[in-house]
């Protein structure tokens, strides 16, 4: 048996095992060749609802950051080949807020995105509230421009007459789930993982067979490939 992964879009790791070992080892040999299939595919369900949360423990033994935001945006997918997991790019950006933020006014904010890490310190950056009503860590950066928004919006300076300009707010983020996902050897990790999954899925599907247990969908006639 085998199943293509993709793990957050890092190539293509095939996932196999020997099922006819797995066979070798059950009560009963002669398990119907037509319910294969359907033990692959109930596998791999299987499989798609378990590599997500070891995905989010795995960037959790590494990042610093939530484990419900993480777990939010990581998305298993099922394929013709086997499964997809993937983190969601656009959605995916976390704020420097989340990875233990610290207010250091008037020197700045701290953050550690890495457990065991170092704290850094961005002199520059500060908490604001944005228009979306999220408390964000932003720093000011580029040209200075008039505000089309905020309380310096249209106002001029009691000086010289003109507009106040003012740099425009960026919002600090750390890296995406994307990135943790295929971060290093974590790609491998999980594939080893699922490989585990199938292996352990498959073993207790035949074991279920074999105990003279329909499999659900299975043609579990007395037809077919057999031993016996």
């Amino acid at each position: 048996m085998a199943a293509n992964l993709t793990i957050g879009g890092k190539g293509s790791l095939r996932t196999e095992f020997d099922l006819q070992g797995a066979l070798a080892v059950s009560r009963n040999l002669g398990i119907l060749a037509s319910s294969l299939p359907l033990m692959q595919k109930m596998a791999i369900s299987t499989l798609r609802r378990r590599l997500p949360v070891e995905a989010r423990r795995d960037i959790q033994r590494e990042y610093n950051v939530p484990a419900a935001k993480v777990r939010a945006l990581l998305r298993a997918i099922e394929t013709n080949s086997g499964l997809k997991l993937v983190g969601d790019f656009k959605g995916g950006r976390f704020g420097l807020i989340n990875f233990n933020a610290k207010d250091l006014s008037p020197n700045g904010v701290s953050a550690k995105i890495y457990k065991g890490g170092v704290t850094s310190i961005r002199p520059h950056a500060f908490f604001a509230t944005l228009g979306s009503g999220n408390v964000h860590i932003v720093e000011r950066r580029g040209p200075k421009v008039a505000p089309t928004q905020g309380r310096y919006a249209g106002k001029v300076s009691s000086r010289t007459g003109q507009p106040i300009l003012r740099q425009k707010m960026k919002t600090a983020y750390g890296p995406t789930v994307a990135q943790m996902l295929r971060k290093g050897d974590r790609p491998q990790r999980l594939a080893d993982y699922a490989g585990q999954v199938l292996q352990k899925e498959i073993a207790r599907l035949i074991e279920v067979w074999a105990g003279g247990k329909p499999i659900p969908g299975a043609d579990n006639g007395s037809t077919g490939d057999s031993d016996t």
